[in-house]
């Protein structure tokens, strides 16, 4: 059975470090590769089975013999090369924070079905909502997960019906990333590794699972883990602590539109929150019934 470990760049709370390393390890990682964007602060000491914490602080780059990028995707993609080069498995995944693998197999099964020659596949995105019964105040308490539409001006007409107001700040149904995350194997080197594919000379190598016959693996994205951690995250980027590089005009309009509701108060920003991430039972039903929308109990399954 093909082995698997994770490399992810964070700059995280404890609780959330050892959420994602409990869930990793329990799925069957043999490694969760952490690299804390500076110093490890809080995160100093702090132990779980598989966890393997790396500052990225001054010392890591000099070390790397490069300075340290502003952009974090850039940072991102100095790190997963570095990782690659220690894993001792036969895949890393690449993940942030707030995506978690599932499906209806074992990532080892999944991985050793993966034809020789394909280097790097990806699995399609699940966000994250708080749908029908879900409690919206409880971190990871969003139980629903909505996924990508069809291109196609029926699809964007059918956008405007079931989200009304929040139509806006959507991409094909999502309001993260729309690209899936993936698996590199270990072994090889290559041109550029990043959030969402590899190069090689120029070249994306990745392939979609459903491309080589897998289906029914998602990464799902906890784009907002709890209101508090959303909060923060986006704090972050509008004050330019965290700087994203290119991102699409919906995540612009997003942020736009999350400053306005920071300025006016906490009301406002969680009736956004609420607006954003969950879903009436109406909305539930329509975007299950178009085959875009599904339940799954992720943390009592892994």
């Amino acid at each position: 059975m093909a082995t698997f470990s994770t490399v992810s760049m964070m700059r995280e709370e404890p609780s959330v470090v050892l959420h994602f390393a409990d869930y990793y390890h329990r799925l069957g990682a043999e490694e969760m590769l952490i690299y804390v964007d500076g110093p490890l602060g809080p995160l100093e000491g702090m132990a779980a089975p598989g966890l393997t914490l790396i500052a990225a602080d001054a010392a890591f780059w000099e070390a790397s013999g490069t300075s340290r990028p502003e952009i974090i995707g850039h940072r991102q993609s100095a790190i997963y090369h570095v990782a690659l080069a220690r894993c001792q498995s036969d895949w890393l995944l690449v993940v942030d924070a707030d995506e978690f693998v599932f499906g209806n197999r074992g990532v080892g099964e999944f991985l050793s079905r993966v034809p020789a020659g394909v280097d790097s596949v990806s699995l399609p995105t699940a966000e994250a909502v708080w749908g029908p019964g879900d409690d919206i105040e409880r971190a990871y308490g969003s139980t629903h997960f909505r996924i990508v539409w069809p291109y196609g001006r029926l699809w964007r007409r059918l956008k405007q019906s079931v989200y009304g107001d929040v139509a806006p700040f959507l991409r094909r149904g999502l309001l993260g990333h729309t690209e899936g995350k993936q698996f590199v194997r270990v072994g090889f080197s290559y041109s550029n590794i990043g959030n969402h594919n590899t190069r090689n000379d120029g070249k994306v190598i990745t392939r979609r699972a459903a491309d080589i016959g897998s289906k029914g693996m998602f990464v799902g994205h906890f784009d907002a883990i709890g209101l508090a951690r959303w909060k923060e995250k986006w704090r972050q980027r509008i004050a330019k602590e965290t700087i994203v590089g290119r991102i699409n005009d919906a995540r612009w309009l997003q942020m736009e539109r999350i400053e306005k509701a920071f300025a006016a108060g906490d009301a406002q920003t969680r009736a956004l929150f609420r607006d954003f991430y969950g879903l009436t039972w109406l909305q539930y039903a329509v975007l299950a019934a178009l085959g875009c929308a599904f339940r799954r109990q992720l943390f009592d399954e892994a």
